[in-house]
């Protein structure tokens, strides 16, 4: 009989150390999502602020590199070149492929360029803790966005 109550208390043991793991590794992923999301405004701060100051490298009759499927991977076949290399480079060691940008320009000057810039960045990543994905389901999708104006 007493064998039988060992069991039980190490069989309660197991179970509360894999509840405890499982725990941690989905708060280890959650503080990484929410890491990803400072990222994201970071990058989207920076394209917005190099929007507004006009820096144009790439050919400007060639569509914008955020409207390209592939323009996050290689910004310097597309007008507006900048913007998405400064996405890039401060997506940190994020996948470009897993970005997405939009960007909305509004207000206008007195000789009709716009004076306001908003860039928006979603992030799409795998969720890989089970207790997470109870949650959030298979994929988290962050989105941060930023505005920057000129006057």
């Amino acid at each position: 009989m007493r064998s039988s109550k060992s069991g039980e208390s190490t069989l309660l043991v197991a179970g509360a150390i894999a509840l405890v793991f499982a725990i941690g590794v989905a708060g280890l992923q959650a503080v990484g999502f929410g890491l990803r999301s400072m990222q994201l405004h970071e990058a989207a701060l920076v394209a917005a602020r190099t929007m507004a100051h006009g820096l144009r490298v790439g050919d400007p009759a060639a569509m914008s590199c955020w409207e390209a499927s592939d323009g996050l991977l290689r910004p310097a076949a597309y007008s507006d070149a900048e913007v998405c290399r400064a996405v890039v480079s401060n997506l940190g060691g994020l996948d470009p492929r897993q970005a997405s940008v939009r960007v909305k320009q509004a207000g206008m000057d007195l000789v009709g360029n716009p004076t306001r810039f908003t860039v928006t960045i979603s992030y799409r990543e795998p969720v890989s803790s089970p207790v997470l994905r109870l949650f959030v389901g298979d994929n988290f999708v962050a989105t941060s966005d930023a505005t920057y104006s000129i006057y």
